[in-house]
């Protein structure tokens, strides 16, 4: 377990590689339904993922291994290039839903762990999430050199953005 309080700023943003198709979200949460079939314990997260369909404002992303454990819903504010952190773009968005691994939706983000996250934006979708490889089918099959994007608070962007400028020169 790890808090966000524990990160050091410039350690604090979630990263994806990939979006997720309407096709592939159908796919898994079916798995989710099987998979869960005989659990007493699925709570309301699980009712509101099973049954969610993608409005215009909101994208599915997977990321990776995150940061720090915290609650959802939570408030972004910057999505970024890894690979050139001076591509970036300021908007307001809400993580909605995490489902750990995948497969089981839960009220929080588990620090190390990978989720698909359910992110509504306050405006449109962001161009910037175009860069992004689309899972279109039931597993990931992302090119090697596939783009890679953050997203943090614009309060700590300053110190993610050297962070990742100096490792990108050595």
């Amino acid at each position: 377990m790890r808090t966000e309080e524990q990160c050091e700023p410039q350690e604090r943003y979630l990263f994806t590689d990939e979006i997720w198709s309407d096709e592939s979200i159908l796919f898994w949460q079916n798995q989710c339904v099987e998979r869960c079939k005989n659990r007493d314990d699925k709570g309301e997260e699980y009712e509101k993922y099973i049954n969610w369909k993608r409005k215009s404002n909101e994208v599915a992303l997977f990321t990776m291994y995150a940061y720090a454990d915290f609650k959802i819903p939570k408030q972004f504010d910057c999505i970024f290039d890894l690979r050139n952190p001076s591509d970036f773009t300021s908007t307001k968005m809400t993580l909605t839903q995490s489902i750990w691994e995948a497969w089981f939706p839960m009220d929080l983000i588990d620090h190390g762990h990978k989720h698909l996250c359910i992110f509504e934006f306050e405006e449109e979708v962001p161009a910037i999430l175009d860069k992004l490889h689309i899972l279109k089918g039931n597993f990931s099959n992302i090119p090697k050199e596939a783009t890679w994007l953050g997203i943090c608070q614009m309060k700590d962007f300053e110190k993610i953005k050297s962070a990742r400028e100096e490792y990108l020169s050595k």
